[in-house]
Order: structure tokens, then C-alpha cells, then sequence
């Protein structure tokens, strides 16, 4: 904890996302949110939800932290994780977002989830798979059709599609500045798209501060936004308990 509360004597109160893998993996996961949200928050876990589950329900403060559900039908049937949510919801814990990654061998199975999901009055945030399968380039290579069945078309004609709407390059942006990535390893850099090239400094050491001003966007596609994790730029206390 010494980090993370130097972290809050210098920058103040974080809000913390975390993602990627799945964090209940990690030793002692649920003891750690529960010492870090005494210090920051709004925190926001994607998770799939198979792992230490009720220790969680039970122990953390779910006024300061939230979870974000990742459907995986390769894993786990509608039914099974729409009874996941439920336990989640009736444990009292705030729900971000309910995920699903549109990875092309899975988008056949995309309609009924919808149907299913809507049945069970949840919403599926459905989010384009960015990465290559079968030699081609994702999210390019979506058809038409399925752009458009994913919410990438544009809303109007002549409108900005949602390819276009993320690319930044140049713009300077404050990732970094007011939001930065956490490493497994301690290292910080600007944001996930950038990666390892934008590390700029380390978690673990003394003098970790985030840069002193925004930056150009060095890279090419940016679908996260990386930089809007604070929500709508409200102060802490205003910014509700957890992130869109």
C-alpha cells in the first residue's frame, strides 16, 4: 500500500479501472481492493465473474467499487451469466457495463444474445475485437453489414464514422497527464494503445509523478479514449461511484 499512498499525498484521489486477463486471478485480489478504495476511488473491475466471487460480494465496499461483467459465450451460456448478473446485482454491488468482444467467429451467436439479454431487461455492450484473425486486420475487415450491425456506421450520411470518429494522431491528448496505464510489473505508460513505447516512469519508485502537461497522440487508432476515464471531468465527489 506504501504506493499507492504516495500516490494519493501527491496526485490526490485516483480512479482506478482495472481490466485485462482477469484481475481475481492475482493473489489476494480482493484484499487488495479493499485496502486501495480507502484511499481511491470510484474502481471499476472487468472481470468474468468465475473466480472468488462471494469474497468479493462479501468484503469490499460497494459504495467505492464496481464491476464490469465480460460475457464470453466460448465460456459460459447465456443462462449462466445472466444468473451471475443477478447474484452480482442482488449482492449489491453497481454494475458498469455488461461486455462482449465481437470477435468474428462469435458474431453468428450475437443476435440471440442480444434477444436473450433484452429478454432479461440487460443491456449487452457490444465492442468491436481489435487484433487480426485469418490474416486480416480487425475492426477493417468487419463487412458492411456488419459495421453496421455493431453501431460502427455512420449515424448519418456524409456523418463520421466510428473508425474515423477514433483516430487522433497528433491531437494532443491528456494521457498521462490525467490518466495513465499501470504495468503488471510497476511500469506507467500513457495508455493502452501506445504501450510500451509511451512508459514514463514506474509505479514502485519514490519519484513516480504523470507528466506535468498533455501530449500528442502518437498512435494511428485510439478506440478506448483512454483519457476519458475521469467521467464528464466532475470533481470526486460528484463523479458517482462508478465509470461509464
Amino acid at each position: 500500500m506504501v504506493h499507492w499512498t504516495r500516490l494519493h499525498e501527491r496526485q490526490g484521489r485516483a480512479y482506478v479501472t482495472i481490466n485485462g486477463g482477469e484481475p481475481f486471478a492475482y493473489p489476494q485480489f480482493v484484499t487488495l481492493l479493499t485496502e486501495v478504495s480507502r484511499l481511491h476511488w470510484p474502481i471499476n473491475v472487468t472481470t468474468n465473474g468465475s473466480l472468488h466471487l462471494d469474497d468479493y460480494l462479501r468484503r469490499v465496499d460497494h459504495q467505492k467499487v464496481s464491476l464490469s461483467l465480460s460475457f464470453h459465450p466460448q465460456y459460459h451460456t447465456v443462462k449462466e451469466f445472466l444468473a451471475t448478473v443477478r447474484k452480482v446485482r442482488e449482492g449489491g454491488v453497481q454494475l458498469g457495463c455488461l461486455n462482449f468482444v465481437a470477435w468474428p467467429p462469435m458474431l453468428p451467436e450475437l443476435p440471440a444474445a442480444l434477444e436473450a439479454f433484452a429478454g432479461a431487461g440487460e443491456s449487452l455492450k457490444v465492442i468491436p475485437f481489435i487484433g487480426e484473425w485469418r490474416g486480416a486486420r480487425y475492426p477493417d475487415a468487419y463487412s458492411v453489414e456488419e459495421k453496421a450491425a455493431l453501431g460502427m456506421a455512420a449515424a448519418q450520411e456524409g456523418g463520421v464514422d466510428w473508425l474515423a470518429g477514433k483516430r487522433h494522431k497528433g491531437m494532443l491528448c491528456r494521457a498521462g497527464h490525467r490518466a495513465a496505464l499501470l504495468l503488471p510489473d510497476g511500469k506507467v505508460t500513457r495508455c493502452g494503445q501506445i504501450g510500451d513505447p509511451g512508459i514514463f516512469g514506474d509505479f514502485l519508485a519514490d519519484d513516480f509523478r504523470l507528466l506535468d502537461a498533455p501530449a500528442p497522440c502518437s498512435v494511428e487508432f485510439c478506440p478506448c479514449d483512454e483519457w476519458k476515464v475521469i467521467p464528464d471531468e466532475k470533481v470526486p465527489e460528484r463523479a458517482g461511484p462508478w465509470l461509464p
